[in-house]
């Protein structure tokens, strides 16, 4: 930026939002938090589409525990839409920073082109029907030009993307799947019988032979790593290998075995696919691989984590601090 824009009231918060986020979602929440006297970050989340099963407490932990991490002393909500859709979600932020600490510094609604304070409670400044929202009585804009600031643009899927993401995830035809299931089946059974420690040790070992050695598996290989990965512990040790270097082999490697595997053992792989994906910057794949991994496995944990911190755009670096260390 050439310089500094300063919200010196909720108009200017609003007036501002453009140069923060783009264009905000209808339904959605925006979340500014601050460090000292300036933004350190803002958070985007939609109300409607892939994250409208998280509950609101659920979608509001995620941006507040990042400002806390962040050392972020207060936030600042903006909710877009009907009362009735947005106050929930409005109240929960709320709670969560109160929760941790961390200050309200205002909670704003904007709806039908007037906005209402959800701290303030003086008719003077808040009326009750709204105040209107008037961009042009705000020196934002004009000095948001002045300093060569543009509005930010928010990337959006392209067509192509979306072909990409479906050839990568999309199941392959034929009997093949079913094939794969059979050998899976067998091979689970088979592993039963071994001691919990034996069986870590030889899905660690197995999927890291996978992983270094280039190639796509086999029938056999794809069903043996599929059983490998049900296990949580082999699974995370797969997770905590994913690194930006490494990235796109595991994207590629588990990406496969989503299309080749029956939906009892997908999960696992779509998610680790997902985790991949991320680390390359490629949201579009990540969530498809959260959702299909969600699809498989409506309450597979890793999973849901990280729908709601892509719901928000968190950086992937504290996704990594996450990962497991064993």
């Amino acid at each position: 930026m050439g310089g500094r824009l300063e919200l010196r009231n909720p108009l200017d918060i609003i007036a501002g939002m453009p140069y923060l986020v783009g264009e905000p979602p209808d339904p959605g929440l925006v979340v500014i938090a601050a460090r000292g006297t300036g933004v350190h970050a803002a958070f985007c989340g939609a109300l409607d589409g892939e994250h409208r099963h998280l509950t609101p407490l659920q979608r509001a932990r995620p941006p507040v525990d990042l400002a806390v991490a962040e050392g972020c002393s207060g936030l600042l909500i903006v909710a877009y839409g009907p009362p009735g859709r947005v106050t929930p979600y409005v109240d929960a932020l709320m709670l969560a920073a109160r929760e941790r600490g961390v200050s309200v510094i205002d909670a704003l609604r904007v709806t039908g082109g007037r906005y209402w304070s959800y701290t303030c409670v003086s008719p003077s400044c808040c009326p009750p029907e709204g105040t209107v929202i008037d961009v042009d009585g705000s020196p934002v804009p004009a000095g948001a030009v002045l300093r060569g600031i543009a509005p930010a643009r928010p990337p959006r899927a392209a067509s192509a993307d979306l072909d990409r993401v479906r050839a990568l995830l999309a199941p392959v035809d034929g009997p093949e799947r079913a094939a794969v299931g059979a050998v899976a089946a067998a091979f689970e059974a088979r592993m039963r019988s071994l001691p919990d420690e034996a069986r870590v040790a030889r899905g660690t070992d197995e999927v890291r032979a996978a992983v270094g050695g280039g190639g796509t598996p086999g029938r056999e290989d794809t069903a043996r790593l599929g059983v490998h990965l049900g296990h949580l512990r082999v699974r995370d040790r797969a997770w905590a290998a994913i690194t930006a270097g490494t990235a796109p082999r595991h994207r590629d490697l588990w990406a496969h075995l989503v299309r080749h595997l029956p939906d009892r053992w997908r999960a696992a792989p779509a998610a680790l696919t997902a985790v991949a994906a991320w680390q390359q910057g490629d949201d579009v794949l990540a969530m498809a691989a959260v959702e299909t991994a969600l699809a498989a496995d409506p309450g597979y944990s890793m999973a849901v984590l990280l729908g709601r911190a892509l719901a928000w755009g968190l950086p992937v670096e504290r996704w990594r601090d996450r990962a497991p260390k064993d």
